[in-house]
Order: structure tokens, then C-alpha cells, then sequence
């Protein structure tokens, strides 16, 4: 592409350059102060050489600390099959006994006719792991926003009824229905919904892939590896890292089962009631709603474990301290087998916890102190909560596809790439050519050379079409991808220089780019706008490092984590985000097979001329 405009006679577009060159770096000022005295400048298009290779699937990364945790299995598209377990420590809040009186006091004070024997006894054991929820609702009308016909415009009528989603919410109706409480009357023009609850919560559930239907063995055991918090290789003056490869089941750290059923995932708000009714009013309160919690995996632990564990040795120096504790009862472990079909979630483990409930005998004096022929015995309950710790997962690949020992093994370029997140694949780039040759070296001297101010330039990943022969959608494919310096895993400048944002999960970054694009229907591109990098190398002599290609979980997350390639014998830093995203790509690289050569991996430059 080349055009010839003649400056003088095109003030508007000499306003517009004017006001791009003010916006860049002010290195570049000068360029428009030149451009003044010329008659005409000259653009460009021009396509670079590329380099792309395949690394190996990482051999380990580090997993504790990551803000979700994985669990399930999963046959990951063109790549093998995934899966994830979970390990957690757990936190206990120390008590010297349970009910009202210690064990001592149990057994018989003359002066307190209330320190009875209470004969504790768990009555229910609860797991809980809340799924990750998405309930934002930027216009406020009651509607999240990925349910919201507009999620911009409060007055929007997402049901159709022709009430707003905002009038409907004030009124009391159901914006997601236009009869709300299933009488046969539309909201329109009913005006009786009282047998809606307007409380009741809508969620959007996220990061579950597979089929969300599937049932699957669940199993919980008792964790009897003690997850250390500082590493005592390091005089326990460092955190302890702890790596994917570390399967506590496989080296029998797992004590008693606590549960082991087949479920099904259940979606719905969890509700308790509550327990008693109050007399004093016309409503019977154990048939009204008295917490609402979001949707969750929700399971019953062995009470009796808890029984022993807790209750009967009331007092003891276990339950003492949370240091004590933890040594005492290490953790769990969390595992699922057998699946009628895929199924693999992220889970927001952070927030999950086992709940404890008992019941024991409690003095009741009937209102009537000072008659102590006139009491009773009452039986109470009293909970009490374990938490999660220090949490790790064991991630591991299988069925590996043979292509990509033969794309790893390629030395001159690879026609594929694979990428994937998890314990996943990392592809590499060399921008203009490949290092070792001398040709990248060689062909940024040139470019330096020239009189050229880049307007813009592009990496294009296209996908690999015999991938996606098959794709419909719903099909798993990485929605995101994340490009980064892979010397030291850090985001590039125009990274930084992107303030676009969106209100969709992992869709920031707009200009930089990253994101799936399609093209009838199907899978098509992966395009990243990198101006700024290569303004860097050909104006200021910055350093032409490899650059990392990644699948993400979040573009907003740039932290990293310790990572080993090569059998453990390489160690590098990886994207955190890469880690909590299984999902996979593949894409035409730099040497592509026939057929594919106009999908050749280039970098596409877009530049303004001065020489001319």
C-alpha cells in the first residue's frame, strides 16, 4: 500500500497527524517540525519476517497462592486431557472447649448448679466451595449485566413485558420474566406479585467448562501432608513454594474419607431458614429465608470424624493454638473421578469452609432462679467454622497429541503453534527473524537505518482451520490470548499505554488486542497491535527480546509465578493468569505447511516515510 499525499493541500489530515504526533512519545516531536518544510510524505506497508518455535509443557509451576483454585477433568481440543485436584490446609479459630463449660467444670461444680454435663455431639458437617460468580450490574436496575438485554440502559426490557428492568426491580417484580409469579397475568398489567420474592438473587455462573450437568464421584479425604508456610530448605526465612507436580494422593498423604458420593452441580442460591418460630408473630419464621448464599458445591462430611477429632478431646493442646491445630489436622484433600461426561471448574476456594454443628445439654432455670426444683435440660446447637489455609492444586496433562513433539522438534520454525494454559504450553516469538542466524540483529540495523516513524504495527496469529473443522459454538477454544517479554515476563509498553476497558470478564485491552476474533462463524485470528514495542526497537535501541505467547485468564493480572520447563531443569517466570485457564489454541506459525502460506505468521508494519 502507498500513498501520495500533498501536505499543503490537505489541512484536515495534517491536523489529524499533527495531533498523533503530539500523542506519542515526545522523542518525536521533532519528526512534525520536519515534515513542515516538505511537500509530501510517503506510507507504507510492509510485512516482517517472524520467528516462532514451541516450547515444552511446563514440568512444573508454582500453585499455591493463585486466586482460584481447579478441579475436574477435561479432554482439551488438539492437545491431550487436563486435570486438577485440590489440596488445603485448614485454619481453626482456637476455643479451650465447646458449649458453656470445660470439661472439668463438667463434671460437677457444688457452686453452679448450670455446669452440668453437656455430652456434646456433632450433629452435621457441611464442605462448602462457592462456584465464581458474576453478579455486576453496571446500569443498576437488577439485572447483571450478562443477562441484561442493555446492561447500559436501566430502562432496557429485558423480559419483553414492556416494563423496564429498573421499574420492575423498584416494583417488586421479576425483570427476567413477564409473569413474575406464574399466574397467568403478565406484569403489565398484573397488580398482585405477592408471590414473588424479590430477594432472591440471580447469579451468572463462570469459569465452568465441560458439561455443567455431568455427574461425577466427589471424594473429600483427610489431608496428612503438613503444608508448610515458610520453606525450611531456606531456614524458614522464605515462603514455601509449592508446584503442580506434588501429588499428595499418589504418595498416600490421605488419612480417612469423609465423603465419597456421585453428584451433580446444583446452580441455585443455597437458603436456610430459620430454625424456630416466633411466637409473638403471625408468620411462621421457619418457612421464611434467613441467609442467602451464592451457588456453591455443597457436601456432608463424616460426623463422626469431626466427632473425634474436635468434640472428644475438648481441652486438649491441639485445639489450643492454630499452629497446634494445623499440625494436628493437616487439611483436606479434594478430588473427582469418574465423570459421565468432561466437566472442570475453577472454583473460588478462598472463600470456602467447613461447617460444624452440635448439639449439647444446656441448664435451662425456666425464669425461676431461685427455684431450683423448677429447671430443665435443653438440648442447643453451636457451630463452629473451619477454613481454608494454605491451598495448592496438582495439575496434570495426559493423552498428549503427538504433533506436539514434532512441532517441539522442528529447529527451523514451526508451522503450528500450540498454546494452552494450566500446566500448559508456552510459544515463543522472535520479531524479525531468528535470533541465533544474525538475521534479526541484521534486519533491526536496517530498519534503524531508515527515516521511518511506525504509524502502527501488528502480530497476527491465525488459526490453525483444520483445528476448528469440526467447531461449533460452545466448542472450548481460548478466548484470550496474552503476549509478554519473555525474558522477564513482563507485559510490553503497549500494554500499559491501553486504558480500554470493558465490562465483559477478560475483554480489557481493546487496542492491544489479544482477543478471539471470528470469520464466518468460525475461530479466525488472534490480533496484537504492538506499535510502541517496535517504535522502542527502531528509535531508541531497546533490546529485541523473545516475546512469550500465552493463554489468559484475566488480562488485568501481569503477575507471575516460578515455573520449570525441561524436566525441572529450566526455570523461568510464567504468567499467573496462564495457570487458571485450561483452554487451548492452535495456531499457523512462522515456517507454515503448503496451503497455509498465506497465514504465514508476519509482522505487519504500517510507517511514514521521511526519506522521501
Amino acid at each position: 500500500m502507498k500513498f501520495k499525499i500533498p501536505f499543503l493541500k490537505n489541512f484536515s489530515f495534517f491536523l489529524l497527524f499533527t495531533l498523533f504526533i503530539i500523542s506519542c512519545n515526545e522523542d518525536y516531536n521533532t519528526v512534525g517540525y520536519d515534515l513542515i518544510s516538505t511537500n509530501d510524505f510517503v506510507t507504507n506497508k510492509v510485512k516482517l519476517p517472524v520467528y516462532s518455535y514451541q516450547n515444552e509443557f511446563l514440568t512444573d509451576v508454582q500453585v499455591n497462592g493463585l486466586t482460584f483454585q481447579q478441579l475436574g477433568t477435561i479432554e482439551v481440543p488438539n492437545i491431550g486431557r487436563s486435570s486438577a485436584y485440590i489440596a488445603s490446609q485448614l485454619s481453626y479459630v482456637p476455643t479451650d472447649f465447646f458449649g458453656l463449660f470445660s470439661p472439668e467444670d463438667e463434671l460437677g461444680d457444688e457452686n453452679n448448679e448450670k455446669a452440668i454435663e453437656e455430652n456434646e455431639q456433632v450433629i452435621s458437617a457441611y464442605l462448602e466451595i462457592p462456584f465464581i460468580t458474576n453478579t455486576r450490574d453496571q446500569d443498576g436496575d437488577g439485572v447483571i449485566d450478562s443477562l441484561d438485554a442493555d446492561p447500559e440502559d436501566p430502562s432496557s426490557d429485558t423480559d419483553g413485558d414492556t416494563v423496564s428492568d429498573a421499574l420492575e426491580t423498584q416494583n417488586g417484580s421479576n425483570p427476567l420474566s413477564n409473569d413474575t409469579d406464574g399466574d397467568g397475568i403478565l406484569d403489565d398489567v398484573d397488580t398482585d406479585n405477592t408471590g414473588y420474592q424479590p430477594e432472591n438473587r440471580t447469579y451468572a455462573i463462570d469459569s465452568i467448562f465441560g458439561n455443567r450437568n455431568a455427574s461425577f464421584n466427589l471424594k473429600v479425604d483427610e489431608l496428612t501432608y503438613y503444608l508448610n508456610s515458610l520453606d525450611p530448605n531456606d531456614n524458614f526465612e522464605s515462603q514455601q513454594a509449592f508446584y503442580s507436580s506434588r501429588d499428595f494422593y499418589e504418595e498416600d498423604f490421605v488419612g480417612e474419607n469423609l465423603f465419597d458420593e456421585t453428584i451433580q452441580l446444583d446452580f441455585e442460591e443455597v437458603r436456610t431458614n430459620f430454625k424456630e418460630d416466633d411466637p409473638e408473630t403471625d408468620i411462621d419464621e421457619t418457612t421464611q429465608v434467613e441467609t442467602r448464599r451464592s451457588p456453591r458445591i455443597r457436601v456432608p462430611l463424616d460426623t463422626a470424624f469431626f466427632q473425634r477429632r474436635f468434640i472428644d478431646i475438648e481441652g486438649s493442646d491441639s485445639l489450643a493454638t492454630s499452629d497446634l491445630f494445623q499440625k494436628y489436622m493437616r487439611g483436606i484433600y479434594v478430588r473427582m473421578e469418574n465423570p459421565s461426561e468432561d466437566l472442570y471448574m475453577l472454583l473460588n476456594f478462598a472463600s470456602a469452609s467447613i461447617a460444624v454443628t452440635y448439639e449439647y445439654n444446656r441448664y435451662n432455670d425456666n425464669d425461676t432462679p431461685d427455684d431450683t426444683t423448677d429447671f430443665s435440660i435443653d438440648r442447643v446447637e453451636r457451630s463452629f467454622t473451619l477454613s481454608p489455609g494454605i491451598t495448592v492444586n496438582h495439575l496434570e496433562n495426559s493423552l498428549i497429541n503427538p504433533a506436539i513433539s514434532q512441532t517441539i522438534a522442528q529447529s527451523n520454525g514451526s508451522n503450528k503453534i500450540f498454546v494452552k494454559g494450566g500446566m500448559g504450553l508456552i510459544s515463543s516469538v522472535e520479531l524479525l527473524g531468528k535470533f541465533s542466524d544474525g538475521s534479526a540483529l541484521s534486519k533491526l540495523e536496517e530498519l534503524r537505518g531508515n527515516d521511518w516513524l511506525v504509524n502502527e504495527a501488528n502480530l497476527v496469529f491465525y488459526v490453525d482451520s483444520t483445528s476448528v473443522e469440526n467447531w461449533t459454538p460452545g466448542d472450548l477454544i481460548a478466548d484470550r490470548l496474552y503476549l509478554y517479554n519473555k525474558r522477564d515476563a513482563a507485559p510490553l509498553l503497549d500494554y500499559f499505554a491501553d486504558n480500554t476497558a470493558s465490562n465483559e470478564r477478560n475483554k480489557g485491552k481493546l487496542v492491544h488486542g489479544g482477543i478471539l476474533e471470528f470469520q464466518n462463524g468460525k475461530p479466525h485470528r488472534y490480533k496484537f497491535r504492538i506499535t510502541q514495542h517496535i517504535n522502542n526497537l527502531i528509535r531508541k535501541d531497546s533490546t529485541n527480546v523473545p516475546l512469550g505467547l500465552v493463554v489468559s485468564a484475566n488480562i488485568d493480572d501481569v503477575s507471575t509465578r516460578k515455573a520449570r520447563l525441561n524436566g525441572g531443569s529450566e526455570e523461568i517466570l510464567y504468567p499467573t493468569a496462564a495457570v487458571l485457564n485450561p483452554l487451548s489454541t492452535v495456531l499457523i506459525g512462522s515456517h507454515p505447511s503448503e496451503g497455509f502460506e498465506h497465514l504465514k505468521l508476519e509482522l505487519e508494519v504500517i510507517y511514514t516515510d521521511f526519506s522521501n
